[in-house]
Formats: C-alpha cells, sequence, structure tokens
C-alpha cells in the first residue's frame, strides 16, 4: 500500500466517477436466514459482470460503458455477504445454476446453503463448562468454523476491473457500551452539560482487492486497512470478520462479540446540519474528551445485531459513494452513481396493538420493544425519495415469486421460505436455502434486464444505444427508451438461458426430526442455568416431569403452525 499521508477526514464531496462509468454502492439489508437469498442475487450479479466484461475483452459486439463496484453496506446477514465478496471477488469460481446438484467451490452457495444449518447451532459443547455464563441460546461455535472457513477461500485469481481497490465495507453494529457525547449549555456551573451515549454504531474498511492500483484517496482515517493477498493468520481479515459476526449477533440466539477498534475513529464522526443562510454543513461531533483519557488509543465494547439499529443501511452505501455533503445525480440523463439495496424482508413488521384492553403486561413490553426497533429503522428522506419515479440513484431487489396457485404474486418475505418465524425458517432445512439462493439468482436476471435501467440519453450510454446493432439491448419503459446499467450477455442473457422458478419446497422439512437435537440442547442449558441453585433434587424433578416436556410441545407446536401459514408444512 502506498505511504502517502492519509486525508484528515471523510471528504465532503467525492471525486467525480471516471467518464463513461457508472459507479455503485450495494447495500445488503439485514435478513437473517434470508442471507441465502441475498447470496443468489450475488452469485447473479457477479457472473453477469464477468459475462459483460469477458465480451467486451474479446471485442464483441456489447454495450461499451463501464461499471465500477465501489463499496457495499451491511447489516446482519447482509455483512456476512459483505465480507465473502470481499474475500471471493479477487478470484474466479463457477457459479450456481438450477441444474447443479452441488457447487462447493461457489462460496456463497457454499455457506449458505450447505453450511448455515440449524442442527449446527443446537451442539452442547460450548455448555460444557458450567462455570462460563450462557453466552447464547444457540451454539455458535459452527459459525466460527465457517467464519474460519471463508476466511481460507482462495482461486485462481480474476481481474475484475468493475471492482474497486479499494473496496470500501461498512457495516452497522449496535455498540452496547456506547459512546458519550456531551452538549455544552450555559447554567449555574461553567461545565453544565447535557450527557448522551450513541448506540448505533458501525465499522469501516478499505479492502485491498488487488485490482489495478490501490487508489489511496478512497481510504479514510477511520477505515481499517485489509490487504491483498491475505496471508492468515491476519489481524485486518480477523477484525472484518468479528465485524460481520457481530453485527449478525442476533440478541440472545447468537452470542455477542467483542470488538477493538481505535478511539481515534469516533474522532472522524461528523453530522450535517443547516447554516444561519439555510445551506448545509459539516459539523464535527466529538466524544466527550474524559473518555478519550480515560480510554487511550483502543477502544473495546460489545457489539450485536446491527440491524437492531440499522437494518437497511442505505445510506452508507450512498454517503461512502458521494461524501457527507455530495449529492448522487438523480435524474435519468444525469445519474451517474447508483446505490442498489438487496433486502430479503422489504414489508414491515405487523402493526402493535390497537386498543388497551386487548393486551397484557408483558404484550405490552412486548410492543415496546418492537417500536424500538421500528422506530431506529424509520427514515422520512429515503420513504420520500424512493416514491419519486424521476429518482434513477436508487434501485431494490426483493424477492418476487409466483404463489402456488398461479393467480397471484409472493412479495418479500412471503417468497421466500426463509420468511417463516421472523426470517429464522430458513435454517431449517437445506432444500429452504437451496430454494431462495436459486429464486435470488432468478430475480437479479429479471431485475438486471427489466428494471436497472437509466434513459438511453444518458451520457455514459448514449453512445453506444445510438447504434443500432447494438438496438437489442434496450427496452422501452414508460414510452422512452432506457439502457441497462449491468447489460446481460452470453449465458446470462435470458434470451439464451433464463434461470427457472426453482420448486416450492413444501415438505422438505419435518419438524419431529428436530426435536430430540432440541431436547439435548434444552437439557444443556438447564444444566448451566441450575449449576448454582441450592435444591437440585426439587428442580431436576419440576424440568424432567413437567417444564422440558411443555418446551418441547410448544416449541414443536409453533414451528408447524409457521410452516404451515407459510405453505412449507
Amino acid at each position: 500500500m502506498p505511504d502517502t499521508d492519509l486525508p484528515l477526514a471523510h471528504p465532503e464531496i467525492t471525486p467525480p466517477p471516471r467518464a463513461y462509468t457508472f459507479e455503485l454502492g450495494l447495500a445488503l439489508a439485514g435478513a437473517v436466514s434470508g442471507g441465502a437469498y441475498a447470496a443468489g442475487v450475488l452469485d447473479f450479479v457477479y457472473e453477469a459482470l464477468e459475462h459483460w466484461y469477458e465480451a467486451k475483452r474479446n471485442k464483441l459486439p456489447v454495450p461499451s460503458h463501464d461499471v465500477l463496484l465501489r463499496d457495499i453496506s451491511g447489516a446482519s446477514a447482509g455483512s456476512i455477504n459483505g465480507v465473502m465478496s470481499a474475500v471471493a471477488l479477487p478470484y474466479a469460481f463457477p457459479h450456481v445454476h438450477i441444474a447443479d446438484v452441488d457447487v462447493p467451490d461457489n462460496p456463497f452457495y457454499d455457506v449458505w446453503v450447505k453450511r448455515i444449518d440449524i442442527r449446527g447451532f443446537l451442539g452442547t459443547d460450548d455448555l460444557k463448562d458450567k462455570n462460563v455464563p450462557i453466552a447464547s441460546l444457540l451454539d455458535t461455535r459452527s459459525l466460527d468454523d465457517i467464519a474460519a472457513h471463508v476466511l481460507r477461500f482462495e482461486g485462481p485469481p480474476l481481474a475484475r476491473p468493475y471492482v474497486a481497490n479499494p473496496l470500501k465495507l461498512v457495516f452497522t453494529v449496535t455498540n452496547l457500551r456506547g459512546v458519550p457525547y456531551a452538549v455544552p449549555f450555559a447554567g449555574a456551573t461553567a461545565d453544565a452539560v447535557h450527557s448522551m451515549v450513541a448506540h448505533e454504531d458501525y465499522l469501516r474498511f478499505a479492502v485491498d482487492t488487488g485490482q489495478g492500483p490501490y487508489d489511496r484517496a478512497w481510504q479514510y482515517p477511520d477505515d481499517l486497512y485489509v490487504p491483498h493477498p491475505k496471508q492468515l493468520p491476519d489481524r485486518a481479515w480477523t477484525s472484518l470478520m468479528n465485524a460481520a459476526l457481530a453485527s449478525s449477533a442476533f440478541p440472545g440466539g447468537l452470542r455477542y462479540r467483542e470488538v477493538e477498534r481505535r478511539w481515534s475513529d469516533y474522532m472522524q464522526r461528523t453530522v450535517v446540519v443547516p447554516d444561519e443562510h439555510g445551506r448545509s454543513r459539516v459539523v464535527p461531533i466529538e466524544p466527550r474528551r474524559d473518555a478519550w483519557d480515560r480510554h487511550g488509543p483502543t477502544y473495546r465494547f460489545v457489539g450485536v445485531d446491527g440491524g437492531a439499529m440499522d437494518n437497511e443501511p442505505f445510506e452508507l452505501a450512498r454517503t461512502e459513494l458521494a461524501g457527507t455533503l455530495g449529492r448522487n445525480p438523480r435524474r435519468g440523463d444525469e445519474v451517474n452513481r447508483i446505490v442498489l439495496m438487496v433486502d430479503p424482508f422489504p414489508e414491515p413488521d405487523d402493526l402493535g396493538p390497537e386498543f388497551a384492553a386487548s393486551i397484557n403486561i408483558v404484550e405490552a413490553l412486548t410492543a415496546l420493544f418492537a417500536s424500538w426497533k421500528q422506530q431506529a429503522r424509520f427514515k422520512p428522506r429515503e420513504i420520500a425519495l424512493a416514491l419519486d419515479d424521476a429518482v434513477y440513484s436508487r434501485f431494490l431487489i426483493a424477492p418476487t415469486r409466483p404463489a402456488l396457485d398461479g393467480t397471484t404474486r409472493w412479495l418479500g418475505g412471503r417468497a421466500i421460505a426463509a420468511g417463516a418465524l421472523g426470517g429464522f425458517s430458513g435454517f431449517f432445512a437445506e432444500a429452504y436455502r437451496r430454494h431462495d439462493f436459486l429464486l435470488g439468482r432468478r430475480n437479479a436476471q429479471r431485475f438486471l434486464a427489466e428494471h436497472f435501467l437509466v434513459p438511453a440519453n444518458n451520457p455514459i450510454v448514449a453512445g453506444w444505444a445510438a447504434d443500432p446493432a447494438l438496438a437489442h439491448f434496450l427496452r422501452d419503459r414508460d414510452g422512452v427508451r432506457h439502457a441497462p446499467v449491468i447489460p446481460l450477455v452470453g449465458h446470462c442473457d435470458p434470451g439464451q438461458r433464463e434461470d427457472l422458478l426453482p420448486d416450492w419446497p413444501k415438505g422438505a422439512f419435518d419438524p419431529a426430526s428436530l426435536m430430540p437435537a432440541v431436547k439435548k440442547r434444552l437439557d444443556a442449558l438447564y444444566s448451566v442455568a441450575t449449576a448454582t441453585w441450592k435444591d437440585k433434587i426439587l428442580t431436576w424433578l419440576a424440568w424432567h416431569t413437567y417444564a422440558r416436556r411443555k418446551l418441547l410441545d410448544f416449541a414443536s407446536r409453533k414451528l408447524l403452525e409457521a410452516l404451515q401459514k407459510h405453505d412449507l408444512w
């Protein structure tokens, strides 16, 4: 990496894109087991880029503009797919098609379809030492093994000029320790302040992809540099993976993670506020100075699910492209930077209670927790821009498939097998995850062909769009000629090979088959939880004669109801 001085802070306005180039940011929303769907989307997008650029190298008659993937933001499962992209993109790997029975060398399919399974989460070895507190309801050692496996992935080197160097990664995380801030006020004492603590956090990385010269101008002071080629063990790569695991640590279910970072990273945080003339300006916001003095150069905190605070990290991806004060042109004839969000669950949760008499205290507290989560994710500005048809700087891929009756369409979480049980059902069967991965590929093919378009008079595409020999790449939408941002050529062209709709995996999983492993896990949790209880005989009798049976019956019944409601049973 070059040894020139780093810039002082994240730029207010980033340099313009190269000529005839769309810069692309990916925002990968939290998805729990729906990460398999997002992985399928990414697998097709990367394959489409490979075929297009191979055709350009071979001088075939295809669109001549360029795309540059500059950043990936992620929450929860989106962070896992982000780090997998950083690991895999320097190398060649095969892509998955519906006729393929198994593709172990495809890292996305291997991890999301073959390896992440509930049976790996129901082990008990993590509970052998009864002096160690219970960290999670599920055994997450399998995640550690999968993470180590991902980091070891390598293949034949592959030139991907559509991947920036560095590739910027930004992962959301909920910081349970918090970062303290102080707002001074006029008061009776000179040091009168109002103290606040921030828990919505993110971690940023600049990954050397080996794709051409490393552009130091795109590395900022709060980025952790991640080298290429990786030589494990490597602290930067380990920190990158740990950040993704922290972002995906679903509270209670998956083990929380300890995160260590530079305290000076927080000195780079800024907010955009209007000045007295109504113009926007960037204002630094630094943590309390006494906190800096107390912590020194490093800062540790316990990190959990980034989706609890920011499940759709669109703004992080947008800011990385444009800068804190920059804006991505929105009009179709001007757009040159685009954020593409992949969200397996774009629909909102059910609304809360309407009548006070209809709930009890437990339901009220549950609704309050859901309200905190939903309010943290509510972003009016993003809603306003999403409703504007003239905005071409933001796009969304979400699940869609025909319903089983053939007369309607399923959308969002209803369209994927992972949509039951709040997004957890995908962990129960490989057939569920395979369906979602293949549906992600099919949806991505349709999206790139029919929706990921800009008006043909956009200067980036206008030159080749006027060539009659390339007219078959154009589409009419609302009476206006449009050109694809990522053209589909070769096997990715639906005219040559369309990714078929996978069969709905109804009946692929029997809940009864899981109960012995659940029983074993519950017994282990009970044993640790009661290790210090004095009257163990009574608690043992109560557990083995009543409580365990009730819990198993309840779990089995709820699982079966959820699968039936989702047309999986």
